[in-house]
């Protein structure tokens, strides 16, 4: 089994099998390209602190396993908020594109408020490991999801279509040799919330996401993300899954992601 998600090599960063996804054997999963991005954009240095409060990447094509290229430019650098651009290349060909916003952080006293309704899932310790569920057009094959993520199921919703809730916990650095800081752990996870609810058997459906969206008002502790997701198809052909991402000591934000719906061929 490799020992990372990608290895670095000069300007290049090279996918191991630990990055492919399921939709194809020949392509990644969307998590290791945007923790690729997530660390380039993380990694511009700000005039004053601040955390990456939105992410936001665009699939514009299946992302190879082979090398790839990261640009990075900002477009807005201030002290209040920073503004970052990244671009992911295969050879000359854009395969991906992502924006950060940065938000300085700072230690602010609020009145009392309206949340929204919370209530706590039980911890990863109650969960159940989830060792198989799809596993695309070959089952013999390393895939991001199977081995390079450990997935704890609350109530066992990887078994059944509908709502899911459950803990993630990526078991491979996403560079060779680096500890990943805690925005870059969420951030190769957060393209788990596409499968953390499932409601078209992915057997006989696809529903492909071009895109994540991901919210953080703070960011994780530990090495565990919840996700409770809701996914959401309709006729149009077009889907919608919404998670409410937290850790074991509550809410820090929301995932979105759109949907492409088709029917998989003799599904």
């Amino acid at each position: 089994m490799p020992d990372a998600l990608f290895h670095h090599d000069g300007d290049r960063f090279v996918p191991t099998e630990l990055t492919r996804g399921g939709w194809s054997d020949d392509a990644q999963h969307g998590s290791p390209p945007s923790g690729l991005l997530g660390r380039a954009i993380e990694e511009v240095p700000t005039i004053v602190p601040m955390q990456v409060a939105r992410f936001t990447i665009d699939l514009f094509r299946p992302v190879p396993l082979a090398p790839l290229t990261v640009e990075v430019r900002v477009l807005r650098n201030g002290r209040r908020i920073q503004v970052c651009e990244a671009l992911l290349r295969h050879g000359d060909v854009e395969v991906g594109r992502a924006t950060g916003l940065k938000i300085r952080t700072a230690e602010v006293v609020l009145p009392e408020v309206d949340r929204e309704p919370w209530e706590q899932p039980p911890g990863p310790e109650h969960g159940v490991v989830v060792e198989r569920f799809f596993e695309g057009p070959r089952s013999d094959l390393t895939r991001f999801y199977l081995h390079a993520v450990e997935i704890r199921s609350i109530g066992a919703t990887f078994e059944r279509l509908g709502p899911g809730v459950g803990w993630f916990r990526l078991r491979y650095p996403v560079i060779a040799g680096e500890t990943p800081s805690p925005f870059v752990r969420l951030v190769a996870l957060a393209d788990m919330s596409n499968g953390n609810s499932q409601a078209l058997d992915p057997r006989a459906w696809i529903y492909v996401n071009p895109d994540i969206t991901l919210y953080a008002h703070r960011l994780p502790v530990g090495e565990w993300v919840g996700m409770k997701s809701a996914a959401h198809q309709h006729e149009s052909g077009i889907g919608l899954a919404d998670t409410r991402v937290f850790d074991e000591h509550g809410p820090l934000g929301r995932i979105n992601q759109a949907q492409l719906l088709e029917k998989r061929p003799g599904g």
